[in-house]
């Protein structure tokens, strides 16, 4: 069959730019070929995944039949989650190239053919595609986008999906799928369109041509057996089955998820004919290196032994679904690189925590793992720090002065005997352990005392300082936590320092532009590494400065890299990176051993509170849980945001009061409240707000009596304590940061800190003391010092309302959902937070506390 028709797509946030698939087109690219010369693949998405693996698979099946690839084709989707479908829903097809398709494979139908199966329904398929180009007008004057909008199919929408089914048949038939939402805008729906078969033949799981099955994380091969035996399978086989070990794919995962691939893979091997290809999609090496290892002990077992997984890489360098695909043939600008990544006096205590870490796991003790996980990011942390832990301890006191959890545990980074109160409770977890706990603790703390004054790398980098060559304004240093970084920028150590500072999450906007000749990298991390690596303004000469494992993900992440034919405009410069660290000091063995342990699946997080707001909430509060173990809890009145079934935006905003078991949630879990905290501190709404505190704390500053700052601060300090007089003298460093908050620098995406006291009440008191009207207070409060701030627990009601309106709508109806169109990793972050709602409960308010 030969129908070579172009797929063009867009996204929901830019319905009117259709593309072909350029980037995104590689890994669908992968799937088809794999099902066509029978190979398992593992395929390593670098440095980004704008699509996750269901959409991939979703996309496979649409160019295999509009390309007349395929003439039909069975995927299994592995591991199966509520999810997985969530992100095709903002994937559009345009409906003309649907129908063109159809149109070529009718006439094929109706001549001479063999490649049509009679047990499927390929006619009805084409005449609901056909019908795609029997729109009906719009009954208003909505706007053109809009039409667009509810008009154009989805990749979901155009799919046909079963998910497994706990009990009964383990697939069912669902006819509402098929062009779900746009059948309202066709004449499909009319009473006598006589589609209503076809319908039902599209969403059936024997007879619909293309069809996607989801399968479920089994631990034995049993339990999968009986979602393989189906009739379909036994008809026709597997064509492929697409598992998704991206970070998303593995939410639904214990650590152990290559013991269920490997359940997997011993599951096809029972299927009667070829066995189906299998098309791991992952996203970082580590993932790559398991499945991998999957593939060689299961392909060691076989007779006739299997051949080897190909492991291969699909170069993404942009976070957009649809941007142009790379230039294999051209070659990045040379980077210069040097590493001192040196760490051998820790190597024995790190590799005896990583052997007690793993040993927790392995007797069940998830939660004391993570005590060993906490401490190894002490030393990782505290060893890459650019100044003594004594100046991050007291920088941090003035800059995190606030009583909540996320100041707390800003101040825990630079207080070993806080950070290490986990591991020190492994002895009551697991008494087994505990005296291994008790003599690990002391180790650390002994080597922690060391570097009060100076840690490993800050006496490099004050060396470096010492070289007019590096610390100039052609230089940028690069700082792995922006925590670390304000504390740095806050201490006696930055007044010498000419550079340029940024942390790892502002880098690559940064050096957009090559305006820098230098770069220095404090505690390299995968993100950063795969900046240097990809940024084709990279500054010429790179310097990368770290201790206590360094070099563990930076060592796994160019290996590959430099390898892969995929990555061949990149392979210059990884081998250079490889070769750095390799005379820079990188402990490979060590490393790697640690960086696995790290990466191993969490805990979920502690409950995520959207109740406060400044000051103690008292009402009724409501709590959820999720099925991926979020434990969220919200105001009745708060607003959420619930995937939506039918509305032109994939969210409908709605009471956390109506919230119901079985509801599909936004949750703000850590992975996305920081880029979300940024994204609306860098808000042109937000920033404008901000501007217009910061102009009027300039002319409150210009207008306060003194002859020095100190004298101004004082003299608003004591009115302070006129108003109340619990105000403590120890105020006086944080009234004169206040009152230059308009001086406050702005990071490379324009987000400038707020400098304003942490908690409402104390914000109050100043204002009044400076002679700002109380509603004016409030609304500074409320739309200028809230949105430009970390997320905290005083302000999580207000966070998440303005979330809510964010998500909606990031920049006002003007421009609308247009706006995400800058933002594509974060919109796919946003639409992967998706969770399920599992038991609601409602905690009356004189029970609240």
């Amino acid at each position: 069959m030969t129908t070579p028709t172009a797929q063009r797509y867009s996204i929901s946030a830019d319905p009117t730019a259709w593309k072909s698939p350029g980037q995104a087109a590689i890994i669908p690219d992968t799937v088809l070929a794999s099902v066509e010369d029978g190979q398992d693949r593992v395929v390593l998405a670098w440095p980004y995944s704008p699509i996750n693996g269901f959409a991939a698979a979703a996309m496979a099946l649409r160019e295999a039949r509009s390309s007349g690839r395929l003439a039909h084709a069975t995927f299994g989707f592995w591991p199966w989650r509520a999810g997985a479908t969530f992100g095709a829903r903002s994937l559009l097809l345009q409906p003309s190239d649907v129908h063109q398709a159809a149109a070529r494979i009718v006439t094929e139908l109706r001549s001479p053919q063999t490649w049509a199966s009679p047990i499927l329904a390929h006619e009805s398929q084409c005449l609901l595609d056909l019908r795609l180009g029997d729109l009906k007008p719009p009954t208003s004057s909505a706007a053109v986008t809009r039409s667009i909008l509810v008009r154009s199919p989805t990749l979901l929408e155009t799919t046909s999906v079963f998910p497994p089914v706990g009990t009964g048949a383990p697939y069912r038939a669902d006819p509402a799928q098929v062009l779900r939402r746009v059948r309202d805008y066709t004449h499909m729906g009319d009473k006598n369109a006589g589609l209503t078969e076809h319908v039902a033949a599209v969403g059936d799981p024997v007879r619909a041509p293309f069809a996607i099955f989801g399968l479920p994380a089994e631990s034995r091969v049993d339990r999968l057996a009986k979602f393989l035996a189906v009739d379909r399978f036994v008809a026709l086989g597997l064509d492929a089955v697409i598992v998704d070990a991206t970070r998303s794919g593995q939410t639904e995962l214990s650590d152990d998820w290559d013991a269920r691939l490997a359940v997997l893979l011993q599951s096809l091997d029972a299927l009667p004919g070829r066995r189906p290809p299998v098309i791991v999609l992952v996203e970082d090496v580590f993932s790559m290196r398991r499945a991998s290892k999957v593939f060689r002990a299961h392909n060691a077992s076989q007779i006739p032994r299997r051949a080897r997984a190909i492991e291969t890489g699909a170069y993404l360098p942009d976070p957009s679904p649809f941007a142009g695909a790379a230039d294999l043939s051209a070659a990045y600008p040379e980077v210069a690189f040097e590493a001192d990544i040196k760490d051998a006096s820790l190597a024995p205590l790190r590799e005896d925590l990583v052997a007690l870490g793993r040993r927790l796991r392995e007797a069940g003790h998830a939660k004391a793992a993570e005590g060993v996980s906490q401490a190894l990011a002490l030393l990782r942390r505290s060893a890459s720090l650019p100044i003594g832990l004594d100046e991050a301890r007291a920088a941090s006191d003035v800059l995190y002065d606030g009583s909540d959890e996320v100041d707390a545990s800003a101040r825990i980074l630079f207080r070993p005997k806080m950070a290490l109160a986990p591991l020190a409770a492994v002895a009551e977890a697991a008494p087994e352990f505990g005296e291994v706990a008790k003599r690990l603790v002391a180790a650390i703390e002994t080597k922690l005392a060391t570097w009060r004054d100076e840690t490993p790398v800050s006496m490099k980098l004050a060396a470096v300082m010492q070289d007019a060559a590096w610390n100039n304004r052609r230089t940028l240093i690069t700082i792995s936590d922006r925590r670390v970084m304000e504390s740095f920028l806050g201490s006696d150590r930055a007044v010498t320092c000419d550079c340029a500072v940024v942390d790892h999450r502002a880098l690559r906007q940064e050096i957009n532009g090559g305006r820098y000749e230098r770069l220095i990298v404090l505690g390299p991390t995968p993100d950063s590494v795969r900046t240097l690596l990809s940024a084709i303004d990279c500054p010429d000469r790179v310097m990368l400065l770290g201790d206590a494992a360094g070099s563990a993900l930076v060592v796994a992440e160019a290996s590959p890299i430099s390898q892969l034919a995929a990555f061949a405009p990149i392979a210059a410069r990884a081998k250079a990176l490889s070769a750095a660290l390799a005379s820079g000091g990188a402990n490979e063995r060590l490393d790697l051993a640690e960086a696995e342990f790290r990466v191993a699946a969490t805990l979920p997080e502690g409950e995520i509170d959207f109740t406060q707001a400044g000051e103690r909430y008292k009402g009724d509060i409501i709590q959820v849980r999720t099925q991926r173990g979020h434990r969220l809890a919200y105001r009745p009145a708060s607003d959420v945001l619930l995937s939506s079934p039918s509305e032109v935006r994939p969210f409908e905003k709605a009471p956390a009061g109506d919230i119901k078991k079985g509801d599909r949630l936004l949750v703000l879990n850590a992975e996305v409240r920081e880029p979300i905290r940024r994204a609306l501190a860098g808000s042109r709404q937000a920033l404008s707000q901000l501007k217009l505190y910061h102009d009027h704390i300039n002319r409150i500053l210009a207008e306060t009596p003194g002859s020095t700052l100190t004298d101004q601060a004082r003299h608003v300090l004591a009115s302070m304590k006129a108003i109340d007089p619990s105000t403590s003298a120890t105020e006086l460093p944080n009234v004169v940061r206040w009152l230059t908050a308009g001086r406050a620098a702005a990071a490379p995406d324009g987000v400038k800190q707020p400098r304003a006291a942490r908690d409402w009440r104390r914000f109050k008191v100043f204002m009044e003391a400076v002679g700002v009207a109380a509603a004016l207070a409030d609304m500074y409060w409320k739309m200028a010092v809230v949105p430009a701030r970390s997320y905290r627990a005083q302000e999580g009601h207000f966070f998440n309302q303005r979330v809510v309106q964010f998500v909606l709508d990031p920049e006002g109806a003007a421009i609308g959902a247009s706006a995400w169109t800058a933002m594509p990793g974060l919109w796919r972050s946003v639409l992967e937070a998706v969770d399920e709602v599992t038991t609601v409960d409602r905690i009356k308010g004189e029970r609240n506390g």
